[in-house]
């Protein structure tokens, strides 16, 4: 296991300091600058406990529509407010799906977010605060800049390149370093300068990967299909082949 330091540092192969270890945010907890955020399916991890002073972004309910979409600017503006987040708010991310959290505040031209690089396990076992109470923080400024339901199919978008993301993490849930995570990614993915556009079921694990490949290791052209599997499966006339699972797919070249 790691040893945790009182500040943050780029890791290597990062363009910008997105990863934050558990010291650098133990010791800005207090910081009203410093917004925390856990990202998951459902609220009962949350409930049961949490970093100390973070908000649930449940997937489900709060970031996606009836269709599986993005939700509206209108929506996602409410949700960034009651979490207290504002213009100048530093927003570090954990939980079950920290990189769509991180990747939706990009898409709004939110400048700085972050990750944190432990597990929620790690920052309890390491003696973090943590807490079961929910968290109301004052009410931020936000602003944007910018197949398992009735009639669902199984299946792939054709020409899909199967993706696992085994091998991301060491044992304490921290990111390995950039040369060990490009063996995780099969040569299709890595090379070329191609467009790749990643889905899943519901986006989380497709914007995992898009985090890990545009951030950690640096391959330009990395997109997220964030309706995935459980609008594309759901639309009567998409093509589909084989077994829906996280999946990326080259778009062909024009």
């Amino acid at each position: 296991m790691k040893t945790m330091t009182d500040a943050s540092s780029p890791r290597p192969g990062t363009s910008d300091q997105v990863l934050v270890d558990p010291g650098w945010l133990r010791a800005h907890l207090a910081d009203p600058r410093v917004r925390v955020v856990e990202v998951d399916v459902s609220p009962a991890a949350y409930t049961d406990w949490h970093i100390d002073g973070a908000v649930l972004w449940n997937i489900y309910a709060d970031l996606k529509d009836t269709g599986y979409r993005l939700a509206g600017t209108a929506a996602l503006e409410r949700l960034a407010a009651r979490s207290g987040i504002g213009p100048d708010s530093t927003v570090v991310f954990y939980g079950y799906a920290p990189a769509l959290g991180l990747w939706l505040m990009k898409l709004y031209g939110h400048p700085d977010v972050r990750i944190l690089d432990c597990s929620r396990d790690t920052w309890r076992a390491a003696g973090c605060p943590w807490s079961t109470a929910a968290s109301e923080p004052p009410a931020g400024g936000f602003w944007p800049s910018g197949g398992m339901e009735p009639g669902g199919r199984a299946g792939h978008v054709p020409s899909a390149v199967h993706q696992p993301l085994d091998g991301l993490y060491h044992e304490d849930g921290s990111f390995r370093p950039a040369a060990e995570l490009r063996q995780v990614f099969a040569p299709a993915v890595l090379e070329g300068g191609g467009e790749v556009i990643a889905y899943c079921t519901i986006g989380g694990r497709a914007a995992t990967a898009w985090f890990v490949l545009t951030h950690l290791i640096g391959r330009d052209r990395v997109r997220v299909y964030d309706g995935s599997w459980a609008e594309w499966g759901r639309v009567p006339d998409t093509p589909v082949e084989g077994c829906a699972t996280h999946h990326l797919t080259n778009p062909p070249q024009t």
